[in-house]
Formats: structure tokens, C-alpha cells, sequence
């Protein structure tokens, strides 16, 4: 039965990150989708943003992997697919970078990656029931994050106007006027 639900929910994940292009309504109106969206855009170059779908779909494999080997009990398995989406000063420059156009997107980012941390010592404990907790926890992050933001396609004028307007708003004030 857990092997079903598990399956259930992951399916609905994978499936609701299948859009990832902008699509429109049927032709008697003219607003497309995206307009529709009240989600928080999270500017990105075409390049930054494949490469953040890229790492969304190998953060899901490696879901999907640590589920499998649970099921098996392989917690060697689940370690090393958890090591994946666990923390690192290279993912975490990476979210920051992500994130540098939309406050408030690193932090849950970075969420997700010390979330995902919790995995390994509940499968070094070899402990189905607390590693099945963590990787809920884990995808909770995940559903948070979809729920308040999306992508968002810039060139790179925008980009840099965007993050350079994002940086000026977060530094300390002066006291000039």
C-alpha cells in the first residue's frame, strides 16, 4: 500500500512539471497561460532556465531512485542517491545565481538541498519508516517552491536589469538622500 501511495505521489509530481513551455488558451481568447499564472516569476536566460529544468528532472530521478531502494531496503542506494540533492557550495552558488532575479527563491532553494540532507542518516540508521518521512519533507520543499514560483524567460538586458535592481533593493540604505 505504501509502494502504491508512493508511487501515486510521485507520479503527480513528475507530471505536474511536464509544461514547461508557454502555452495558449484555445483561439476565441488571446491570453496565454502564463499570464494567467499569479505565481512570482523567477527571471531566467533560456540557458540558465534549461539548465534548472535539467536539474529539477535529475532531482526527481533521484527520488525516484531513493523510493526504489527503500522498497528494496539498498539504504547504500539511498545514500548515494541522496547525496545528489543534498547541500554543497556548488549547489548553493547555483541557487544563488538561480535565484539572483527573484527574492526570496534562494532561501527555499537552499530549503530544499538542507531538506534533502536529512535522508542520509535516517538511511545510515537503515530506518524505512524516518527515511520515508525525509524524503516527504523533501518533497514538501519541492510543492512550496512550485506554488509560489515560476519560471520566467529573459534576454540578457533584462536579466542583468532585473538582478541589478534586486541587488540595489537589498543593499543597506546610507542615509544619503
Amino acid at each position: 500500500m505504501k509502494r502504491l501511495i508512493l508511487c501515486t505521489v510521485l507520479a503527480l509530481v513528475v507530471g505536474g512539471c511536464q509544461n514547461t513551455s508557454p502555452t495558449r488558451l484555445p483561439n476565441h481568447t488571446s491570453q496565454s497561460v502564463d499570464s494567467l499564472d499569479q505565481r512570482i516569476p523567477v527571471p531566467l536566460l533560456p540557458r540558465m532556465a534549461a539548465h534548472q529544468r535539467e536539474n529539477m528532472r535529475d532531482h526527481l530521478a533521484a527520488v525516484q531512485e531513493i523510493l526504489a531502494a527503500v522498497s528494496a531496503g539498498d539504504f547504500a542506494e539511498v545514500e548515494k542517491s541522496a547525496t545528489r540533492i543534498g547541500y554543497s557550495e556548488q549547489m548553493g552558488q547555483m541557487c544563488e545565481r538561480m535565484g539572483a532575479g527573484a527574492p526570496g527563491f534562494n532561501q527555499l532553494a537552499l530549503n530544499f538541498h538542507h531538506t534533502a540532507d536529512t535522508i542520509v542518516p535516517a538511511a545510515k540508521a537503515r530506518d524505512s519508516a524516518a527515511t520515508l518521512k525525509a524524503v516527504s519533507a523533501t518533497l514538501q520543499t519541492c510543492v512550496a517552491c512550485h506554488a509560489i514560483y515560476r519560471q520566467q524567460i529573459v534576454n540578457e538586458a533584462t536579466w542583468k536589469r532585473i538582478v541589478s535592481d534586486v541587488e540595489k533593493a537589498n543593499r543597506p540604505q546610507s542615509g544619503k538622500p
